[in-house]
């Protein structure tokens, strides 16, 4: 397929729904890369150390994690729209108490409160995985990554700006924009999402636990739970390492500068955004070629990481074509994942079933950022980064083998 016919059935994936959510990520990408990158200076402000900044984010996360497990029984039992609608709504509103917050104890509730209107999660994933075209969800995931990123070229110089000038009020000033872009994004949704759910079968009497419990009378399951088991704990634990200390091993032990160090993110950023572009319009629905280049990618990645500690050389140039592989790898991990559950999953649990994926992947990332701290403090910075080369191969050596026996009994039989 050429790269022009690439990208006219790549249009033709953003329509309805898809754009509408399309659309809204990107806004959202506005707001976050706004405020996002200066949240623990502005806790700071407020009079946080960095022992409770670590710990409300940590209750955050399991906030999350209970709280998206209703969001998806609600999805599958009152909709898609409403659901959204309410989510998008309290995140507005939160957005807006972030900038009055008068206190790093307010601060911390918000944060909390923010974590768990989040709930609406599983609706967003089960409305565009209801709404993409029958054998172009891999297309239309990859397509759907860009938006958000885009920002982020871009709009944390915007905050940085407003933090230079006008301070600790400059942050302020980014909340009550960011909650000005949410009420925008509120409207749209509200204007032009449409159901995709069937609800008439759903007039049972609500009860979570049965409602989960559900789940496990569909054959499909099996996958699905070994699917998360990955996307959980095992791809978190491979990447915790660089995640956690990627900027202090940079800086600190390559001596790379500050203003490198952020070249370096810019590039990935860029790198991200190019690779979902060009990929979108070029691959087909081949799953298992696209893991094992995102497999290969993301394990060589963490090997440049290491070269400079391993040969001598100038850090900059391993750390930047690491990153930019990291990047591509990335950019096709999370929609390969989304694609291969979009095919598997029944339209009427796909709600509840990504609440547990939420839930599990929340739970699963602290975790394995703890089994990575004890990896970069016990083995040190060169042993722990070859070691997250090691899970990274194994890592994708599971979803490999997953990938082909799933789709050999749901997909290509």
């Amino acid at each position: 397929m050429s790269m022009i016919n690439g990208f006219k059935d790549l249009l033709g994936v953003l329509r309805g729904n898809v754009l509408v959510m399309a659309i809204s990520w990107f806004l959202y990408g506005l707001s976050g890369a706004l405020v996002q990158p200066f949240f623990s200076l502005y806790a700071k402000s407020l009079g946080a150390g960095d022992f409770e900044i670590a710990l409300v984010k940590s209750t955050g996360m399991v906030a999350l994690g209970l709280f998206t497990i209703l969001g998806g029984v609600l999805t599958d039992r009152v909709g898609r729209v409403r659901i959204i609608l309410a989510g998008t709504l309290s995140v507005s509103l939160v957005q807006f108490a972030y900038a009055f917050a008068q206190s790093w104890n307010q601060l911390a509730i918000i944060w909390v409160i923010d974590e768990a209107v989040h709930f609406y999660q599983p609706a967003l994933t089960a409305i565009v995985m209801d709404s993409l075209p029958s054998r172009k969800e891999l297309k239309g995931f990859i397509a759907l990554n860009v938006f958000p990123s885009i920002p982020w070229l871009f709009m944390p110089v915007v905050g940085g700006k407003l933090y230079d000038v006008y301070g600790v009020q400059g942050i302020r000033y980014g909340f009550i924009l960011s909650g000005t872009l949410s009420l925008i994004v509120l409207f749209l949704r509200a204007r032009s999402l449409r159901e995709t759910i069937n609800l008439r079968n759903n007039r049972g009497d609500f009860n979570i636990i049965n409602d989960i419990a559900e789940l496990f009378r569909y054959r499909t399951v099996k996958y699905v739970v070994l699917i998360y088991l990955f996307t959980g704990f095992i791809s978190p634990l491979a990447s915790s390492v660089w995640n956690t200390y990627g900027s202090i091993y940079s800086v600190r032990i390559l001596e790379v500068t500050n203003t490198e160090w952020g070249f370096i993110n810019t590039v990935g950023t860029a790198s991200s955004i190019a690779a979902s572009i060009i990929l979108a319009s070029l691959l087909s629905e081949n799953y298992l070629t696209v893991i094992l280049l995102a497999g290969s990618l993301s394990t060589i990645s963490y090997l440049l990481y290491a070269t400079p500690l391993l040969i001598s050389t100038n850090p900059l140039l391993p750390l930047v074509i690491g990153t930019i592989f990291g990047a591509i790898g990335g950019a096709l991990v999370g929609p390969l994942i989304s694609a291969i559950l979009t095919k598997i999953l029944p339209m009427e649990i796909r709600g509840r079933a990504t609440g547990v994926q939420r839930f599990l992947e929340n739970m699963g990332a602290a975790l394995a950022n703890y089994i990575g701290g004890l990896l970069y403090v016990g083995l040190g910075p060169l042993k722990s980064i070859l070691a997250s080369c090691i899970l990274s191969m194994i890592a994708f050596m599971y979803i490999y083998l997953l990938f082909t026996l799933a789709l050999k009994e749901y997909i290509y039989s």
